[in-house]
């Protein structure tokens, strides 16, 4: 247990939108659901670890989620290809149902139009529509793919490379974490 009270309530106030941002990238697999808390552990450890210079810091909530970015980068690479793929490729139909009671609500991303410019200046247009629907707004995989003309396993092709770029570049991993922050505090 940390004995640090400033760090304490920083991991209260932050596991979960740390937990948020890991299965927005990671998906809503039980399987990996224990890489994300994993992860998010050893976040803070490395935290704890540098709790001197992370208090003097101009901004800690921005100092862990990129260090969780890493953390969960790291983890993402030391899985196999194999693990990977398998896990993109999981048929939605025969899959369960994981019902998220915290999905983040669309009315909320609509209010936050600076973050959704930038994700689609960096993405591009159409890849940030498909990242936002599939990753954020839980739509099937079946009606995205028949809209834009491609497979289903195209598709979530597509969107794990997505994920990849966006987990190793540091603005769109940021403007995906503002996002959850502001969804999670109620909007803009």
């Amino acid at each position: 247990m940390l004995t640090d009270e400033w760090l304490s309530k920083m991991y209260e106030q932050d596991y979960a939108l740390l937990y948020r941002v890991g299965r927005v990238f990671l998906g809503n697999d039980p399987a990996r659901e224990s890489l994300i808390e994993d992860q998010i552990q050893e976040t803070f450890v490395r935290a704890w670890l540098k709790r001197a210079a992370l208090k003097k810091h101009p901004n800690p909530d921005g100092w862990l989620v990129e260090c969780f970015r890493k953390c969960l980068m790291n983890a993402c690479r030391k899985q196999s290809r194999e693990w990977i793929r398998t896990a993109f490729s999981v048929d939605e139909e025969t899959s369960p149902e994981i019902i998220d009671q915290n999905r983040l609500d669309p009315d909320t991303y609509a209010g936050t139009k600076e973050h959704l410019a930038l994700l689609k200046k960096l993405l591009g247009e159409k890849d940030a529509d498909v990242f936002l629907r599939y990753c954020v707004y839980g739509e099937k995989a079946a009606p995205i793919a028949k809209e834009l003309g491609v497979s289903e396993q195209a598709l979530r092709m597509r969107v794990s490379r997505l994920k990849k770029r966006i987990l190793s570049n540091r603005e769109l991993f940021a403007c995906i974490a503002a996002l959850c922050i502001l969804a999670m505090k109620g909007g803009a």
